[in-house]
């Protein structure tokens, strides 16, 4: 059976017999509504039949379970369900929302079971399974009220009562394509018309600061909370060419204050779960050769995969504001509050990756994966250093993995720019072009030694020195230039907050290759 989406709004709050305001109230589905599917138009009759509503769940956005459905009644002009909401994180966030008017309708999950068609080629619910009732911002169908009630004599004239049936693959994706081609089509048409170029919508355009921004979801501005939905994932993708500049500026000033984390590779996070699985591989015998004659076989190799899992936590803080200072400041104050808060999230975030890089590192350093070196590190001339960055090129080669930086301890990074020959030093500090096989910027504790790329690990133990590809551990993200608000209608205030996911995990242990120095 095909999963099936409605959604329609007019959701609310009941507050009467709950002191928390945890309960919901709505029409899930509504009766004698014509809708448009991508299936063709539908509606629900008054006798349809809802199987399961007893086990479907509360969810938000279609994504992750906040509670349960705790009853349900046929009425007259649809399915009226109450649905109480857990408290966990993600629901207190959904209760907000709803209070504050962003999120307002219910969208509900279902497999038809049984339907008819009438002679107009409207398809009638009569019995289906429910599945999830979400809360949502934006429908995902919009519903056309009938002007009058429909014939019931000519619907029961058709009497093509079915089964619905799932339509295979093959039937999918000739379905998906046609859609796509008439999307394309639909695109170049009004790229025509508006002479050649079609004008994308800057995400975030609709304000002209994140000031404005911060006014207008306070507010309750369903436009600005459809932006925090929007930048979801901006962090990772980095896609900041069709975003307004002060959320491009958002992005820049999280990812300029991260420098470990720039260093590693960036994904985004699943839609839903706190926690993930990635796959590793535990083993590779595969390789290539040349095939003798044509028609022999080439030669087998065997990959085996394992599966390992991370926790997804949740980063943020949050600030409170006077409504005075929200609706009567200008809007620089607010830019200098909420990136405050930017601020935060970046270290806090950059801390955690850190956190895991230095552990990695030190793991594989203590055991087996590592490059030994025969003198201490103040000890280390430069022939030495010279020699170890050619054996670590020769190792990163048998692994296959890119030796793309040398990351160091800053005591290391002092030796290195400390090396000297006869009184004079072999790294360019000056920028002065001078005849050295290394540059150091200091201001951005970064610089080059034989043509490898050196960057200094903050707060990293004395001594921890390791070569990185960047595939080596792995970032995934969603959230960052994110803000909630909820208020207080006693005290006049409203609190902001920026937040987001993360977690990081190991994802190539080959691609590390940390240094041990000899004993002191």
């Amino acid at each position: 059976m095909n999963r099936h989406e409605i959604a329609v709004r007019g959701l609310s709050l009941r507050t009467e017999d709950e002191s928390d305001g945890r309960t919901l109230e709505g029409i899930a589905v509504p009766y004698g509504d014509v809708i448009d599917t991508w299936d063709g138009a539908e509606t629900f009759d008054r006798d349809c039949v809802f199987d399961d509503l007893d086990q479907a769940k509360l969810c938000y956005q279609h994504g992750e379970v906040i509670g349960r459905i705790i009853g349900g009644e046929s009425r007259e002009d649809g399915l009226h369900i109450t649905a109480r909401v857990s408290d966990t994180a993600k629901g207190r966030d959904a209760v907000t929302l709803v209070r504050d008017g962003v999120l307002d309708s219910f969208s509900v999950g279902f497999i038809p079971i049984e339907s008819e068609r009438d002679k107009a080629g409207i398809t009638h619910r009569r019995r289906v399974r429910l599945l999830e009732t979400s809360i949502v911002s934006w429908p995902a169908y919009q519903n056309a009220r009938l002007t009058g009630q429909r014939d019931s004599d000519a619907l029961k004239e058709t009497k093509e009562t079915r089964k619905e049936t799932t339509m295979d693959d093959n039937e999918m994706m000739d379905l998906l394509k046609s859609m796509q081609d008439e999307q394309r089509g639909l695109k170049a048409a009004i790229a025509k018309t508006a002479g050649g170029r079609e004008t994308p919508r800057i995400v975030g355009g609709e304000y002209r600061s994140r000031g404005e921004y911060l006014q207008a979801l306070a507010r309750g501005d369903e436009a600005a909370a459809k932006i925090m939905e929007e930048c979801r994932d901006l962090i990772v993708t980095g896609d900041t060419g069709n975003t307004a500049t002060w959320i491009a500026d958002d992005l820049r000033l999280i990812t300029e204050r991260r420098k470990v984390s720039n260093l590693l590779t960036h994904d985004s996070l699943p839609a839903t779960g706190m926690s993930m699985e990635y796959h590793v591989v535990t083993s590779d015998t595969t390789v290539a050769a040349k095939q003798a004659n044509e028609g022999d076989a080439l030669t087998f190799g065997k990959l085996t995969f394992g599966t390992k899992s991370a926790d997804i936590n949740t980063y943020g803080g949050y600030t409170s504001l006077s409504r005075q200072v929200i609706e009567r400041s200008t809007t620089p104050m607010l830019n200098t509050a909420l990136r405050a808060l930017q601020n935060a999230y970046a270290k806090v975030t950059e801390k955690a990756v850190r956190d895991h890089l230095y552990g990695e590192i030190k793991t594989q350093r203590d055991g087996t994966n590592h490059i030994d070196t025969a003198k201490t590190l103040a000890n280390m001339g430069i022939d030495d250093w010279v020699g170890l960055i050619v054996d670590a090129a020769e190792m990163a080669d048998d692994r296959n993995v890119a030796l793309t930086r040398l990351a160091v301890s800053k005591d290391v990074l002092k030796a290195l720019v400390g090396l000297k020959d006869t009184g004079d030093r072999f790294f360019n500090l000056s920028g002065d072009g001078s005849d050295t096989i290394g540059s150091f910027d200091l201001t951005g504790v970064a610089g080059e030694f034989m043509r490898v790329p050196v960057v200094m690990l903050p707060k990293a133990e004395a001594g921890t020195a390791a070569f990185i590809d960047p595939a080596s551990v792995t970032v995934w993200e969603s959230g960052g230039p994110t803000q909630l608000t909820d208020g207080s209608v006693t005290k006049l205030t409203n609190d902001y907050s920026v937040y987001g996911y993360l977690s990081v995990a190991t994802t190539l242990a080959d691609g590390l290759i940390p240094v041990k120095f000899a004993a002191a």
